[in-house]
């Protein structure tokens, strides 16, 4: 996949530079977020650094506390910090610090503390807006602010001056500013004076604007009184029939969390019943005794419970899982503009006469030209790329809004963004090419950088030249400043001696005429020679004079100005001082000059190609680029591959179905994860339910009840982080994904699929009763009805549906592949696995069970859709709503408030389209309002046509071998939670009476069965009863032991010897083996006898139906007829 990379300017540790697609992080390895310091609950190491170096810089207590560890010293009799140059070597811009030091460890504690608070300056900057509103949080809460705060506090009244109050605020808070800005620079010595001043003016400033908006608050009613009246006019006050505990202006974030109790986040339901849902994640934390628990379980995953809270009107949760699932509607966009566009392209090579691209190789055209600036040679490709550009620019604007990508990344391998997913199997059968082609990249951007290292070279040694003619400066300076410091306190006898010195020195002209006058004489008398002597002596002394006056004026010129002469030293040696560091640069500079062996090059090759094929779940991580790597030049730390596209272009995947599905699969939990929780691994969320537990064990009264509740707690802590990573799809993910045993499981369940499920339509005539049971007879039967007779309509209901992701099977089989067990969308892709996964989907259609489940879900989708927007009109215009319809709206989600604000919507948006409503919800302006309104219809719809969700299924399932097993058992899972269990919660009529028909639908499908295998139909009414019951699926997960036992036994028990017929019809195609362990199973049953039938020459009846049940298709209801035939005839 190309790398988005960050603009240079805006990076902010120096060695990222780049980032290859969007992958789920953990840990403490991302710069912290802005607003991260203000959140308690992020407790990474870096935002933990940020606060204590804020805590030490910008608090006064904090910052008072950093000096107490270096103030105990015993003092050292005749110590002077200044006698030795060396002692404060790099510290001279701090010298003051040190003239009360008194001991060796006191002058060395300073120097630390100068050191740390460098340190957390720096930290704090670089930072960036993280660092700021660390250190603002910090001064906040700052003793001596918080003081101040409460001093102007009853300044701000109801009708009071702005103005005034402001100015009150800012005076306050300026005080506070001043005091807390002396306190920090007494203990601070890298505080300086520009600094505190800026500080003070601020906290002016923010004093002054907190000062207007409080007083703001406090006239607001008399504001919106005088705009009512004099813009809007009055308004008439509508009754309302809202819960008090239920916020109006509602929202849906990963704040949203109602003060309620344990008890009202209890599920319905006799205990009994409940207690059947032990066997699934979702239904184990509903009934923990963890509030936090039952209410992240709530936020996380789909279901179909009704909670005591609904039916005081206040609403369940909405789950990411749903949320998750509404981006199904951006692969159906993408799959539907690549259709339509191939129509296009198959249309205008008709008409010229050009050879056609299969609907692949288009396909695979449209992902090139996304990784080329969305520009091909034919239009159709181009146009294609074009349109499904939104998708992806949509995809990233959420996660920079998250802060899951950084603001102004940018692609760095192609010329356009295209997500990157290898081709496994050409991979692992090319594998010495691919390695080839990674260690030519390696070796070429090693050489690169090999050959910039000369530029950094050059550098090192000029450093190295400028630091070597520093040090003889720095040393003049020194011993002139230490000469000079000498006469520190004796100022007035220093300039007795430069006034000496220049009197003397002025002297030398009289001296010397004399003394030339008196060397002439021949002879010269005991007088004159006397004073020859002395004025030579007098000119030696002047001679002196003018070799000592420059260093005296310059001792004065130094004490006149210390600080300058200081700064100037401190320069020097700072440049001296960075010989080490330069020597070390061109040391680096000149291994940097050293390329690559090969023999690196392809281990390195290779380490990259083993993480690639090792990926769990196929998720290929974004480090690739071995660690020891990042030593040599040309890799950073960041160790994304950044490999262009074009470079290894065979390798990777370009249909743009396949790689649009696996992206938005990948990259759409994670956004609704974070969007939600805050993370994606939910720390929060998991460390809350921890603290929660750890309340409830420290008050538990019996050790054994602090057992068993420490149990619950871990129980409840895997479940969470099981729905968890089965929304992110890595859940029970192989270790070895290319394995055979993995591969090999993966085939059969496909396999087993296309052989045995070609009747699941028939299977699931019973879903008809679904809406009946979820929303009554008259409500479910009035939308048919439109459905039936009014097509115009009905598009436009269906495309508003649609856009919510509701009625998508045809195109994505999505529901289907759930069914089966087929739900992988990281699967390897060789040509046998391919050609399995187009017959997986395709075999959806053939069965017309894709066509099938989408009637019923537009069906649901206008039934709950017309009745949440009659909902909302009717409270917007004052009615009340019944009870009923409060806790069955309150159970999808939608509460009284949020009702006036999705009727506001509606008002300007939705249609009534002859009594059927339609909301149009994808044009809502209120983002909120929209997703709540799509998450409720999204959620009734897959309740209502079972679609098993992350929650509904035990947790073994998701391993390979529960795979097998398992298959085909996911739907009575979800039955049993969403419609059995959730309606008896529920209590309504409409659930038993709609119970009635489905059980009746489900006789209807073992009479249709049966005549399609040609068995004899048994039409006792105590046999059509159970089998009604078992087709139906109402009996939930609690009917597959019923038949395991009746296959085993032959009928001898369970349910069928109870009702006196035959064993149920349901597993009579399956051997014992099968029936116990899965289709699989069956299907080496079957291998076994055609195998022993083959070796001992007797092809029997059982032979010729286990060839039978060996053929893909071999039940598809309208072929099986003719199959029963052929069969007939080879027994």
């Amino acid at each position: 996949m190309p790398i988005y990379e960050m603009e240079p300017e805006r990076i902010l540790p120096a060695d990222v530079n780049a980032i290859q697609q969007p992958e789920p992080v953990y840990g403490d390895n991302e710069k912290p977020s802005w607003y991260a310091p203000l959140n308690p609950l992020d407790d990474s190491n870096e935002t933990k650094r940020l606060r204590d170096a804020a805590f030490r810089i910008d608090n006064s207590v904090g910052s008072l506390i950093a000096t107490i560890p270096f103030n105990q010293f015993e003092a050292v009799e005749g110590y002077n910090p200044f006698e030795d140059d060396n002692t404060l070597a790099g510290y001279e811009d701090y010298a003051d610090a040190f003239i009360h030091s008194q001991s060796p460890l006191e002058t060395s504690a300073i120097k630390q503390r100068i050191d740390r608070q460098i340190q957390d300056r720096t930290l704090l900057a670089e930072a960036g807006g993280a660092g700021f509103t660390s250190s603002l949080a910090m001064g906040v809460i700052d003793p001596i602010n918080v003081a101040a705060t409460f001093i102007p506090g009853g300044l701000a009244v109801r009708g009071g001056s702005v103005a005034r109050t402001a100015g009150t605020l800012a005076l306050s808070n300026a005080g506070a500013g001043v005091l807390s800005e002396t306190a920090l620079s007494a203990t601070q010595e890298t505080r300086t004076l520009t600094e505190s001043a800026l500080n003070v003016a601020f906290d002016a400033t923010l004093g002054g604007v907190m000062g207007s908006a409080i007083q703001l608050v406090k006239n607001r009613g008399a504001l919106a009184a005088k705009f009512r009246n004099d813009v809007i006019g009055e308004q008439q006050t509508q009754p309302q029939n809202i819960p008090n505990n239920i916020p109006r202006d509602r929202s849906i974030g990963a704040a949203e969390v109602f003060d309620t109790t344990l008890e009202q986040e209890a599920i319905k339901g006799p205990s009994f019943v409940n207690r059947t849902m032990n066997v699934s994640p979702v239904g184990r934390v509903a009934q923990s005794p963890s509030k936090i628990a039952r209410q992240v379980n709530q936020q996380l995953a789909e279901n179909n419970f009704t909670y005591a809270k609904n039916e005081e009107g206040i609403a369940s949760f909405g789950a990411v899982e749903t949320a998750v699932r509404r981006f199904d509607a951006l692969i159906y966009k993408q799959v539907e503009s690549t259709k339509d566009h191939y129509r296009q392209y198959k249309q205008a090579a008709r008409t010229g006469g050009d050879t056609r691209m299969s609907h692949i190789e288009f396909s695979e055209a449209v992902g090139d030209a996304m990784r080329n600036g969305d520009q091909h040679a034919i239009p159709q490709v181009a146009e294609a790329a074009r349109a499904i550009r939104p998708i992806v620019e949509q995809t990233k604007d959420q996660m920079v809004e998250l802060g899951i990508l950084r603001e102004g990344v940018k692609v760095t391998t192609a010329d356009s963004y295209f997500p990157r997913i290898y081709k496994f199997d050409k991979i692992l059968s090319d594998r010495s090419e691919f390695k080839k082609v990674i260690a030519d990249w390696l070796g070429e951007t090693n050489q690169i950088a090999v050959n910039k290292a000369q530029g950094s070279l050059d550098k090192a040694v000029a450093g190295i030249e400028r630091a070597e003619n520093a040090r003889p400066a720095a040393d003049k300076l020194g011993a002139e400043i230490r000469e000079a410091e000498s006469w520190s306190g004796k100022k007035t006898e220093l300039l007795s001696e430069v006034d000496k010195n220049v009197r003397l020195i002025g002297e030398r002209q009289a001296v010397t005429d004399e003394l030339s006058a008196l060397r002439v004489l021949e002879r010269q008398t005991k007088k004159q020679a006397k004073r020859q002597a002395q004025l030579e002596r007098k000119l030696s002394a002047i001679d002196s004079a003018e070799q000592t006056l420059p260093k005296l004026q310059r001792h004065l010129e130094i004490l006149d100005k210390p600080r300058q002469f200081r700064n100037e030293h401190a320069r020097l040696s700072r440049h001296a001082n960075s010989l080490t560091r330069f020597d070390r640069r061109r040391q680096a500079a000149m291994r940097r000059m050293e390329p690559m062996a090969r023999e690196e090059l392809d281990a390195a090759a290779d380490d990259i190609i083993n993480k690639i094929i090792g990926a769990p779940a196929g998720i290929v991580p974004g480090e690739l680029i071995p660690d020891g790597l990042t030593k040599h030049a040309g890799f950073t730390k960041a160790r994304t591959l950044n490999i262009p596209d074009e470079r290894i272009k065979d390798f990777l995947e370009s249909d743009v179905n396949y790689v649009m599905e696996n992206y938005i699969r990948q990259v759409a939990p994670e956004i609704e994860l974070t969007k939600r929780f805050g993370r994606v691994d939910m720390d929060g969320q998991i460390k809350a339910i921890t603290e929660d537990y750890n309340r409830l064990i420290s008050e538990a009264a019996t050790p054994k009840e602090r057992a068993n509740l420490e149990k619950r707690r871990d129980a409840d802590l895997r479940d969470i982080r099981a729905m968890r990573d089965r929304l992110l799809g890595t859940y029970g993910a192989p270790k070895d994904p290319a394995s055979f045993f993995v591969r090999a499981g993966r085939v059969a369940r496909h396999v087993n699929f296309l052989r045995l499920l070609g009747g699941m339509t028939i299977s699931s005539l019973p879903d008809m009763a679904r809406p009946i049971m979820q929303h009554g007879l008259r409500s479910a039967l009035k939308p048919l009805g439109k459905m039936m007779t009014d097509i115009s309509k009905m598009r436009i209901a269906k495309a508003d549906l649609r856009e919510m992701g509701i009625g998508l099977e045809y195109a994505l089989s999505s529901r289907s592949k759930v069914i089966a067990d087929l739900n992988d969308p990281y699967s390897r892709r060789s040509f046998l696995e391919r050609g399995l996964e187009w017959s997986s989907q395709k075999f959806g259609n053939f069965t017309l069970m894709n066509q099938y489940t989408d009637t019923m879900k537009m069906w649901s989708g206008l039934i709950t859709q017309s009745k949440v927007l009659n909902a909302a009109k009717a409270v917007a215009g004052g009615k009340n709503l019944s009870k009923k319809e409060i806790t069955k709206l309150a159970h999808i989600g939608i509460d009284e408030s949020m009702l006036h604000r999705i009727a506001d919507q509606y008002s300007r948006h939705g249609e009534d389209l002859d009594g059927l409503l339609t909301g149009h919800s994808h044009l809502w302006d209120d983002r909120v309002v929209r997703e709540a309104f799509q998450s409720a219809i999204l959620k009734d719809v897959r309740t209502t046509v079972i679609t098993p969700g992350i929650g509904d299924t035990p947790l073994m399932m998701s391993s390979e071998l529960g795979k097998i097993v398992m298959q085909f058992k996911t739907f009575f899972f979800a039955t049993h939670n969403r419609a059995l269990v959730s309606g008896i919660q529920s209590g309504d009529a409409s659930f038993y009476y709609g119970a009635l028909l489905q059980i009746g639908l489900g006789s209807l499908v073992y009479v249709l069965k049966s005549m399609m295998a040609g068995r004899e139909i048994n039409t006792d009414p105590a046999n059509l009863v159970k089998e009604g019951l078992d087709w139906s699926g109402m009996m939930g997960w609690l009917g597959e032991p019923n038949n395991v036992l009746e296959n085993l036994s032959g009928g001898t028990y369970g349910m069928s010897a109870m009702f006196g017929g035959p064993p149920a019809s349901r597993y009579q195609s399956r051997n014992g083996i099968g029936a116990l362990l899965g289709p699989t199973f069956d299907l080496g049953g079957d291998i076994k006898n055609i195998t022993a039938g083959v070796l001992n020459g007797e092809f029997d009846d059982r032979e010729v139906r286990s060839v039978r049940k060996l053929l893909p298709f071999q039940n598809l209801f309208y072929l099986a007829p003719l199959l029963n035939q052929v069969e007939d005839q080879l027994k």
